[in-house]
């Protein structure tokens, strides 16, 4: 009897994020557009020898790798959203994922 009354109370926590967003979809577009993006500013950059060209394809891959730490946690959000042993679903790994992304380019900054 106290059995039914718990699985009568429990419920998922997946959120829907077992299936892949339109917001996953366009962050995965923006990764594609950054990479092409950079890897002919690096290219033209050393073919003409302009290092703005250069410099700024090696910032854009700062950039790429924030946007595929994103693309990353919004495809482990969504394969581990029914997986149990996330008792409150996954969506904390997005907010994880926004600020390892500040922490990679706040660190580029640094750097430069």
């Amino acid at each position: 009897m106290h059995t039914q009354t718990v699985a009568r109370l429990s419920h998922d926590h997946s959120f829907n994020q077992h299936q892949k967003s339109k917001a996953e979809i366009k962050t995965l577009i923006v990764v594609g557009f950054t990479i092409v993006t950079m890897v002919i500013e690096i290219v033209a950059g050393l073919v003409y020898g302009s290092m703005a060209l250069l410099a700024d394809g090696l910032h854009m891959g700062s950039h790429a790798a924030a946007l595929m730490i994103t693309a990353f946690a919004y495809f482990y959000t969504r394969t581990k959203a029914l997986d149990e042993r996330f008792s409150f679903g996954t969506g904390k790994v997005n907010a994880l994922a926004g600020f390892s992304s500040a922490l990679v380019l706040g660190g580029t900054a640094f750097f430069m």
